[in-house]
């Protein structure tokens, strides 16, 4: 079994694979990389591959590297990330993700350099980390779960008392959303090095939190990922789909999105390059984002690490939990240390 790497003629083969690899639970979902696979890809790290594994008819499984200039103990540095692993259902149990992590291995080695730290995750309670362990690399180890937060967005939400202005940013407040990112992203392990933030996309908004002297408290970005991924359902449990029934039946009155029926898209915005040094500074920035999207979309995401003390600022908003573990070959131990750890860095 031969990996190579992938060529832009592979892109449909790419996106069906991934629409095939759906998450299974009370709501199954599938990523759709529509209409460009690798335009997640090439904003996920200033260098990258995507290896894949051919079948009769072309790719039958994937994974993804890139080099990504990230804080490692507080300085800048060069950070490996692996992910992307997709193995065709048709064709799982065969050897294809040994090989393809093997690859990703030896090619984020070569993108990052010898010694840089190598992340990636897996869904909690996935066995995949002892098959690296025995087939791959045995260095290997788990160092922090990430748990993405799903807040719905059915009401509006109360602002939490204090005296924080909370505004959307414009190009005037880059030099300190710059400033301050530097301070706080060095204290958070694998947070990105960030030198500009993109405040004229259309897809992405950074709200802003300001102090009475008009000093900068904190921020967060909300992107929405339409143009280059979409999160579509791919089914729901019985359980779940008589409370979709019900919740869709509400929808209008609560002046909401109706949840999808199986095959259409969760309209949904995730919080990127959250830079703030409090959880009462997350709360209410988190808050204003809820009441900006209330209308316009069913959820907002947000990962922390289970250990963050900013996760404090997510209590009495119903977020529902998914966690993920980060694996991490070489680099600090850091086991008192949040993690920082976002997907893609916009």
């Amino acid at each position: 079994m031969r990996v190579r790497d992938a060529r832009p003629e592979d892109n449909a083969a790419l996106v069906d694979l991934a629409a095939r690899c759906a998450m299974e639970g009370d709501l199954a979902l599938c990523i759709d990389r529509r209409p460009d696979f690798f335009a997640l890809n090439r904003i996920g790290g200033e260098a990258w591959r995507v290896g894949v594994v051919d079948g009769d008819d072309g790719p039958i499984a994937c994974v993804a590297v890139a080099r990504r200039p990230s804080y490692i103990d507080g300085r800048p540095a060069q950070l490996g990330y692996v992910g992307d692993l997709k193995v065709h259902p048709a064709h799982r149990r065969r050897g294809a993700a040994r090989v393809l992590a093997q690859w990703a291995h030896d090619a984020a080695r070569e993108l990052a350099g010898p010694n840089a730290p190598l992340i990636g995750t897996v869904l909690a309670g996935n066995d995949a980390v002892d098959m690296l362990r025995r087939q791959v690399e045995p260095g290997v180890r788990r160092q922090a779960t990430i748990r993405s937060h799903s807040i719905d967005l059915l009401t509006r939400r109360r602002i939490p008392p204090g005296d924080l202005t909370v505004t959307v940013a414009t190009s005037a407040d880059e030099p300190e959303m710059v400033e301050l990112w530097h301070r706080v992203a060095a204290s958070r392990q694998y947070a990105p090095v960030c030198e500009s933030f993109p405040l004229d996309r259309p897809d992405l908004d950074y709200l802003v939190a300001r102090r009475p002297g008009g000093e900068l408290a904190g921020f967060v970005g909300l992107w929405n990922q339409h143009d280059i991924k979409q999160m579509r359902v791919t089914g729901y449990s019985t359980r779940l789909a008589a409370a979709r029934l019900a919740f869709n039946v509400a929808a209008p009155l609560l002046r909401v999105p109706r949840l999808p029926r199986a095959g259409e898209e969760l309209s949904y915005r995730t919080v990127v390059n959250p830079c703030v040094p409090d959880p009462q500074t997350l709360r209410t920035l988190i808050r204003h984002a809820c009441n900006r999207l209330h209308g316009q979309h069913s959820f907002l995401t947000i990962g922390l690490d289970v250990r963050d003390p900013l996760a404090a600022a997510l209590t009495g908003l119903r977020a529902q939990p998914t966690d993920v573990d980060l694996l991490v070959l070489g680099g600090p131990d850091g086991q008192a240390t949040p993690v920082h750890f976002e997907i893609a860095t916009v």
